[in-house]
C-alpha cells in the first residue's frame, strides 16, 4: 500500500512540475495551445528546460502593411487599436474612429506565438483578413500589423515603434483567454508608455458629450 502511494505521489509530483511549467513559462508568454498542457503532463521535469527556451523567445511582427494612409504623419495622432474579431474590440474600433477622428490608425492582431510560426497557417491569413476589413470601416483607412507573442507585449512593442499617442483596446476579448482585457488590460495601463483607452461595451452612438465647462456639444 505504501509502494503505490509513494508512486502515486511521484507521478503527481512530476504531472504537476510539468504543468507548472507550461503556466509559469509558456501561458504568460501567449502560449494557449493545448498540447503544450498535454506535452508537459507527459514529460514532467524533463519539459521545463523546454519551455524556458520557448519563452524565451521575443514578441515579433509578422506582417505589416499600409492599409490606406500610411504611419508617422507629421502632426496627427498616432493611435493603436488591438483588434481580435470579438464584439468588443470591434467597439474599440468604431470608439476609436470617433474619439480621435484624422489620427493615423494603427489596427494590430496578436497571435499565439504557435500560430505565427509559418506563414502559410490560416490563422494567419484570418487575422489579415479581419484587419482588412476592419480598416475598411475607418474613412481613411489604417496601418494593419500581425504580431505574435504575449498580447500586451506585443501592443506595447508596436506602441512603441509607431510612436503612438494612445492605446484603445475592447473591454474584453474574444474566447476563452479573453486576450484583448482582464489581465492584459490590466498590465497595459500599468506599464504601457503611452495613455490606454478601453473602448465601452454599449454601441457608441453619436451623441452629446458634456465638456469641462458643464456645456454639451456633439461627438465627433
Amino acid at each position: 500500500m505504501e509502494t503505490v502511494v509513494y508512486v502515486a505521489v511521484v507521478i503527481a509530483l512530476w504531472v504537476l512540475t510539468g504543468l507548472a511549467a507550461v503556466v509559469v513559462l509558456l501561458a504568460r508568454q501567449g502560449h494557449r495551445a493545448g498540447a503544450w498542457y498535454l506535452m508537459g503532463a507527459v514529460l514532467g521535469p524533463l519539459f521545463v528546460p523546454i519551455a524556458a527556451e520557448r519563452a524565451r523567445r521575443d514578441v515579433a511582427v509578422l506582417e505589416r502593411a499600409d492599409g490606406g494612409r500610411p504611419g508617422g504623419d507629421p502632426g496627427r495622432l498616432t493611435v493603436v487599436v488591438g483588434v481580435d474579431g470579438s464584439t468588443e474590440s470591434d467597439q474599440a474600433v468604431r470608439a476609436a474612429g470617433q474619439l480621435f477622428a484624422g489620427a493615423t490608425f494603427v489596427l494590430v492582431s496578436v497571435l499565439d506565438p504557435d500560430e505565427g510560426e509559418f506563414p502559410d497557417d490560416p490563422r494567419r491569413a484570418a487575422a489579415h483578413d479581419l484587419l482588412t476589413d476592419r480598416a475598411s470601416w475607418l474613412p481613411e483607412g489604417a496601418v494593419v500589423e500581425i504580431g505574435c507573442g504575449q498580447p500586451a507585449r506585443v501592443l506595447q512593442e508596436v506602441a512603441i515603434a509607431e510612436s503612438a499617442d494612445v492605446l484603445v483596446l475592447g473591454r474584453r476579448g474574444r474566447g476563452f483567454s479573453r486576450r484583448l482585457m482582464g489581465s492584459v488590460a490590466a498590465r497595459l495601463m500599468h506599464e504601457a508608455a503611452v495613455p490606454v483607452v478601453v473602448a465601452p461595451d454599449a454601441v457608441v452612438r453619436e451623441q452629446e458629450v458634456p465638456t469641462a465647462s458643464g456645456q454639451e456639444q456633439p461627438a465627433r
